[in-house]
């Protein structure tokens, strides 16, 4: 769609401004907003957090990140705020605060000098876009390369802006609200369209290579749990008898030459090809004591250490460089190809595997002798090549499906960009388009496009497990990303008293129940009193909403999570979803998870409140009753202990 120009235009004199409508003025920023630094003086304030997805509020009792000790020295800000990382013009941002707490007071907090010259929404976009584009960037002093490049008081308050009228800030706000939801909306679409895709993919992958081609095929019992049934005529055999030497690893501490000899790491490995121009180099005297690890043509490879699974086969190209010690070589004898192995690789095999087997602190450790013995289903070689060309064509069909969908998104979120810089330096005339005549409630304009999931989510949580307060809410939440498979919730989790918890997730959930089920939301005006929903009676989320967003097998599975919980009661609720991501968070780090293990992470690792709520009996009582009814994590929820590093 193609928007009308202004009619008369003017030099701005600024370079990232250009050309703006000829009415328009052009102002610093000191001329609009004054800088508010008000220390606390006390405690008892909410921490705020500056990120890219909003202000979130910081849970100072779990001792993360960079934290001080004294938040009475913190800076005030109150609902309406602008509130800016200015410290890293790279990474930083800004935004509106919703409610009072303190930020840091290396921080920079600003209001309009007069509120009622500006609208606050028009100038965030300006601010965030001078932020994307990089505009605050040439200003800014200190070192980039630690992660210091900062905007010193005299460069921002110098900042120029543009200065429509506060009518044609609202106009130009009102306009990018509904068509950045609009995009925004579609991103979304395609967002779940690539995690159905990757599901699609990862099962084609498994079935092919446990259940083999033919339907009607006898089955029989693999003798391996997570492996169930395979044909009858197949083999289970140890991936070593597959190989003509044990699998190897390669060097433990590159020397470094520039003239050596190159070495494959994790890093140069992606989509089962190698970055050959990103390889690094060796000695040759350093190599020649790895001699097991100069690779041939042929060789299967496979990343073991941290991000394990990661494989390609090694072509003459590749031929002759030596490999890090997060990459094993492995030479198949020609009982299995190296194609066919490559496939089981890719599958659940190796990821249940994984599971039960890796060892490692900070990261996973596939050891070559556990890689030996894992046991693996083994066709007939031609099955094995029927097998390999039918998966070849068919996750083909999906890599360019989800190569599609990603050109997709990023075609949209410039679109995005390029729309708002376009409506806030005036080279669109947006006036017209946001009159009150002309403006609609944006899903009666776009009948198709679906209710967010946080909102669906929200409302049927709400339904089933309002009555018990919002932190039953918050755990359906949690849960559905966690154990159902909805990472579109894109939650952040931290370990409140509670449970798991994330401000922006549940006031998406709450408000989007709000809006597609009228639910009302009951702030207690009194400290410590619970919210409360007013749920209108026959609440129903829209028809199909949720199988359209997540596919109709996982809504199923949601619905009956919550008809799980809703029969254990709110402390119920709260034990399960705190035992979960502490099981969780042990297997993501690849420690011990057993009820040892998981029980004493959260009476002694949580939150004070959880030993003073519940008794070593009752956690083991709710252990035993998750493992019946299969609530059991295996370590790819979002973690809560955020002690995880890059190579976690």
């Amino acid at each position: 769609m193609s928007f009308p120009a202004y009619p008369d235009y003017k030099d701005s004199g600024v370079a990232w401004l250009g050309d703006v409508p000829s009415h328009w003025t052009i102002g610093r920023i000191k001329d609009l907003f004054e800088i508010r630094k008000r220390i606390a003086g006390e405690l008892g304030y909410d921490v705020l957090s500056i990120t890219q997805s909003g202000i979130r509020v910081k849970d100072v009792e779990s001792n993360d990140g960079q934290q001080a000790m004294d938040y009475s020295k913190y800076q005030l800000v109150y609902p309406g705020d602008f509130a800016m990382n200015h410290m890293d013009l790279l990474t930083g941002w800004i935004d509106i605060a919703a409610q009072n707490g303190v930020t840091s007071p290396d921080y920079r907090v600003f209001a309009a000098r007069n509120p009622a010259t500006i609208n606050d929404r028009f100038y965030l976009s300006v601010f965030q876009m001078a932020y994307t584009a990089r505009q605050f960037y040439p200003f800014g002093q200190g070192s980039s390369q630690l992660g210091r490049w900062r905007l010193p008081t005299d460069a921002f308050y110098a900042f120029p802006i543009p200065v429509p009228s506060v009518a044609e800030q609202s106009a130009i706000h009102s306009f990018l609200d509904r068509e950045t939801a609009k995009i925004d909306a579609l991103v979304a679409e395609q967002e779940r369209l690539i995690t159905l895709l990757r599901e699609k993919r990862h099962a084609v992958i498994s079935h092919a290579v446990t259940k083999g081609l033919n339907p009607g095929a006898p089955m029989k019992d693999s003798g391996i749990e997570w492996l169930g049934e395979i044909p009858a005529h197949w083999e289970v055999p140890p991936v070593g008898s597959l190989l003509m030497e044990s699998p190897c690893y390669g060097v433990l501490v590159p020397d470094g030459d520039p003239e050596g000899v190159p070495m494959l790491r994790i890093t140069d490995m992606q989509d089962g090809s190698a970055r050959r121009d990103a390889l690094v180099t060796i000695s040759p005297a350093l190599s020649a004591q790895y001699s097991r690890t100069i690779v041939s043509e042929g060789d299967l490879l496979l990343s073991v250490v941290g991000t394990i699974g990661e494989s390609l086969i090694v072509d003459s190209q590749l031929a002759g460089v030596n490999l890090s010690r997060a990459v094993a070589r492995l030479q198949p004898n020609g009982n299995a190809s190296a194609q066919f192995m490559r496939w089981i690789f890719r599958s659940t095999i190796l990821s249940h595997f994984v599971d039960m087997t890796c060892v490692g602190t900070a990261q996973k450790v596939l050891n070559m002798g556990a890689l030996a013995s894992m046991r693996v289903p083994l066709p007939s070689k031609q099955e094995q090549d029927e097998i390999v060309e039918h998966l070849g064509r068919a996750i083909d069909i999906l890599e360019n499906l989800i190569a599609t969908a990603i050109s997709t998104i990023s075609l949209l979120q410039e679109r995005r960009t390029v729309l708002i810089s376009a409506a806030i330096t005036g080279k669109i005339d947006v006036r017209a388009l946001a009159s009150q005549s002309n403006v609609v409630p944006i899903d009666s304009a776009r009948p198709s496009i679906l209710p967010p999931l946080r909102a669906v989510v929200g409302a049927y949580a709400i339904r089933e497990l309002g009555p018990m307060g919002r932190m039953a809410v918050m755990k359906a939440g949690y849960l559905a990303e966690g154990h159902t498979g909805f990472s579109d919730l894109n939650g952040r989790y931290e370990r409140f008293a509670a449970g798991p918890y994330d401000s922006s997730l549940i006031a998406a959930m709450e408000r989007g129940a709000e809006e597609i089920c009228s639910i009302v939301i009951n702030e207690p005006q009194d400290e410590g009193k619970p919210v409360t929903y007013d749920i209108p009676k026959g609440c129903q989320p829209p028809p199909d909403a949720l199988s359209a967003l997540v596919g109709e097998d996982r809504a199923q599975r949601f619905l009956a999570l919550l008809s799980l919980l809703k029969g254990i009661g709110r402390d119920g609720v709260e034990a399960a979803a705190t035992l979960y991501a502490v099981w969780n968070d042990l297997l993501a780090a690849g420690k011990a998870a057993d009820a040892n293990a998981i029980c004493n992470g959260v009476l002694n690792d949580w939150h004070p409140e959880k030993a003073k709520k519940f008794k070593r009996a009752d956690l083991d009582h709710w252990l035993d009753w998750m493992r019946r009814n299969r609530l059991v994590p295996d370590g790819s929820a979002p973690r809560t202990d955020n002690q995880g590093s890059l190579f976690a």
